[in-house]
């Protein structure tokens, strides 16, 4: 609820610790006195750079207590998925910038849940790789189950495609070469991604390089039994996206295994030289459909530009059986060598 004083904006600002002591005391001094609502010292606040628009709702909205965990700062709210919610946050203590990935609140007395979600975070907290977002932490403070990874300024290539369309085919050959070896890396690591497409690729700002997002629906390859991932998905869902999943996948998620990525990541080079995914239109069901029972259309009929060699790499990742694909992301790295800006 909104505040009904200025001095109680001031006195919750105090609490949360958002801001640092001496910015608390040159509102108390300069600032108060000049306003005479919460809302009008809140925006002068943002103005400053000193909040954040969503940490200033997230206050009116009576919520200021979970913008603070340990040393992190939550700035500003980026997504959202099945399991967690990711944040972009403030350490306080490295004074550098992370995303947070927050299990659900109302997933907390789910003990598989929060099981499954403290592997994955130890799992993925063993990458370090260049073309991997790399987490470097994982911790739980009071209820809050959370890991933290580098914050990365860029563009997704979902978002860059729908800026400018197909890309240039050696840069696109370079991004697909690229995410092949994070994928590599991961894969030696016992991790398949599941959920591989334009808008978990990020180039980022200032250069041509490519780093992957979200292992949020990561799964180590071992032989645990049931997927808790799988159960916490609503029943009849499907794990990944249906432009780009492989049909393995698709019909049991605890199928999924390395080739499945390849199988994703040809998806996504396919979209990258064509602008489009290989089974555009029609509903996700429909989508699925066509990726275990139809071939796309040529990449060099809707690109005649494309290399011979190109468009066979990118038939070769989309075999209908896993056993007919390049068996690793690096094999698909070394054929695109060639081909990469």
């Amino acid at each position: 609820m909104p505040f009904d004083s200025v001095a109680g904006l001031v006195e919750e600002l105090r609490k949360t610790k958002l801001l640092k002591p001496a910015q608390i005391d040159e509102t108390v001094r300069m600032l108060q006195p000049r306003f005479p609502s919460a809302l009008g010292l809140a925006k002068e606040l943002v103005r400053r750079g000193w909040l954040t628009v969503y940490q200033v709702n997230q206050l009116f909205q009576a919520n200021g207590q979970p913008l603070i965990l340990g040393p992190y700062q939550i700035l500003d709210h980026l997504g959202k998925g099945g399991v967690s919610q990711v944040f972009k946050a403030w350490h306080t203590e490295r004074d550098c910038l992370a995303a947070l990935k927050v299990i659900h609140p109302h997933l907390l007395t789910n003990a598989e849940a929060v099981g499954r979600f403290q592997r994955e975070m130890k799992a993925v907290t063993r990458l370090s790789h260049p073309n991997i977002v790399c987490a470097f932490e994982d911790s739980a403070i009071g209820e809050a189950h959370f890991f933290a990874m580098e914050f990365v300024q860029g563009t997704d290539l979902k978002k860059l495609l729908e800026l400018s369309g197909p890309l240039p085919i050696a840069q696109a050959c370079d991004f697909i070469r690229q995410a092949a070896l994070g994928l590599e890396h991961a894969h030696k690591q016992g991790l398949v991604h599941r959920d591989i497409k334009p808008a978990n690729l990020v180039q980022i700002e200032g250069g041509n390089v490519l780093k992957i997002l979200d292992f949020g629906l990561a799964r180590l390859h071992t032989t645990e039994g049931a997927d808790p991932a799988t159960a916490l998905t609503a029943q009849g869902a499907m794990i990944g996206t249906a432009d780009y999943v492989a049909p393995e996948q698709a019909r049991n998620a605890r199928q999924a295994d390395i080739r499945s990525d390849v199988y994703s990541l040809g998806c996504t080079f396919y979209h990258l030289l064509t602008g489009g995914p290989p089974f555009p239109g029609g509903s996700a069901m429909q989508k699925i459909h066509h990726h275990i029972n139809r071939e796309p259309t040529s990449v060099r009929l809707l690109r005649s530009e494309t290399p011979a060699e190109v468009e066979a790499i990118v038939r070769r990742m989309l075999a209908k059986q896993p056993a007919d694909r390049f068996q690793t992301p690096a094999e698909v790295a070394e054929r695109l060598q060639p081909y990469s800006s």
